[in-house]
């Protein structure tokens, strides 16, 4: 029985907000790194006894779109040959080369203006403050003790009650030079910015931050604080981080930890195999023929987070063919001497069929198992799939892959091994146990500006 072997769904959840204007644009889900075509960008290497299989996959979201997402992935096997080969659940299965397109619709990529607006107000009084703190830094420059600071501004204040404080920290404590003198030409580029900040201060918007950026463009350090800097800008979670008090004064309603995606997807797999042709009953083995063919496949996903679980399931309908191979042998006779040379092949043209395709997957990510400030982060899925040609039999596959990943960047290389079973009632090959190592690296999903 042809294992599909293309069902894929990764299932990692996370939500970022663009420094400038908060969206909620999920990088969810990169690459699948146990199984060949997971939705996102990225390429996953496994290796087993039967050599190295290779996973890729590039997928894009689409603003404001009813389908907002697609995806294009591959998968390929170099076997211990060097030879280039997609293979089902058995090693008898046809090889071959496997794709997979698809569109579909995603919640991630949805507008949510409450998330939208209050993460906005949340970054521009972190601008705010993170402008004042530069002021503060040069008031604090070339004294003798070194001061942590010099306005005591509270860690939850906005954005007026910091310049108020400011302002009159820089009329008693203005900058000094190295010397140790009063700096005028900083206490002035000071002025300039604090002056920006006192008329917008009470009325912070976007395009009021985009006019006092403007005007600050020749004070340097504080220009780059401003998005059209060039300079990287903190985004929503660095901010939040960096200012915890303000969190309860300028509350950012999260987006729903339930989400929800789903998308239809075409895969076809070009197959090939070896057979000897069978001429009016006889089977002719010393002729060797090659069988190629594109099998077509349709499959519907549905896959279900909360927060760092997430469910999904995959039904499909398509072809799959069984390549069943037996000793092929030649035999050479020259007197009393016999000559047998033999090869493994099929015999007869193998004949495709239709097949019902199952698929469901369960992961948890992060695992609790570590507690919090760890550099690496354990996760798990299990997950179960199952073919049934319609000319009857039937096959099934559970697998438990377990893999780490580095805490600050979770989806961009993880490492693990994966445990799986396979069971067949036609062919009867019966039950069979193999473990997987895998390894992933991936660049991060674009965000849309």
């Amino acid at each position: 029985m042809s294992k599909h072997n293309f069902l894929a769904i990764l299932l990692a959840v996370s939500a970022s907000a663009s420094a400038q204007a908060p969206q909620d644009k999920g990088s969810d889900a990169t690459q699948s790194f146990v199984s060949p075509l997971g939705l996102g960008t990225g390429a996953t290497l496994a290796v087993t006894s039967k050599g190295t299989d290779v996973k890729a996959a590039v997928a894009r979201q689409i603003a404001n779109s009813a389908i907002n997402f697609w995806q294009v992935g591959f998968s390929g096997t170099t076997d211990k040959n060097g030879q280039a080969a997609v293979y089902s659940s058995r090693d008898s299965d046809a090889p071959g080369f496997k794709a997979k397109v698809g569109v579909g619709w995603s919640s991630f990529a949805k507008l949510r203006p409450a998330y939208t607006r209050s993460a906005a107000d949340f970054l521009l009084q972190a601008w705010c403050r993170d402008m004042v703190t530069a002021v503060d830094k040069t008031l604090r420059a070339n004294r003798t003790p070194p001061v942590d600071y010099v306005a005591n501004i509270p860690a939850g204040a906005l954005c007026r009650e910091a310049v108020d404080l400011e302002r009159a920290a820089l009329g008693v404590s203005p900058p000094l030079n190295p010397s140790g003198l009063p700096d005028d030409g900083a206490a002035k580029v000071d002025a300039i910015v604090l002056k920006q900040l006192d008329g917008i201060a009470d009325s912070l918007t976007p395009e009021n931050k985009r006019t006092a950026c403007l005007a600050l463009k020749v004070t340097g350090a504080f220009w780059d604080l401003c998005p059209d800097s060039g300079k990287k800008i903190k985004d929503l979670s660095d901010q939040q981080k960096a200012y915890p008090d303000l969190r309860t004064m300028v509350p950012v309603v999260p987006p729903s930890k339930f989400q929800a995606k789903l998308w239809a997807s075409w895969s076809p797999t070009l197959n090939s195999a070896s057979y000897r042709p069978v001429t009016n009953g006889v089977a002719d083995l010393s002729s060797k023929q090659n069988w190629t063919k594109l099998l077509n496949a349709g499959l519907g996903d549905i896959v279900l987070y909360y927060g760092p679980v997430a469910f999904g399931v995959e039904g499909g309908y398509g072809q799959t063919v069984q390549i069943k191979t037996q000793n092929v042998c030649n035999n050479t006779t020259s007197g009393t001497y016999i000559a047998q040379q033999c090869d493994t092949a099929m015999v007869g043209m193998p004949q495709p069929s239709n097949s019902w395709l199952l698929s469901s997957v369960l992961q948890v990510t992060p695992l609790p198992v570590l507690g919090k400030g760890a550099t690496i982060v354990p996760g798990a899925q299990v997950q179960y799939s199952y073919s049934a040609p319609t000319t009857g039999g039937h096959s099934s596959e559970l697998a438990l892959p377990i893999y780490l990943a580095p805490a600050l960047s979770p989806m961009s290389f993880v490492f693990g091994v994966q445990p799986t079973w396979d069971w067949n009632t036609d062919p009867k090959i019966g039950n069979r146990f193999f473990v997987s190592l895998f390894v992933g690296a991936r660049p991060s999903v674009s965000k849309e500006k």
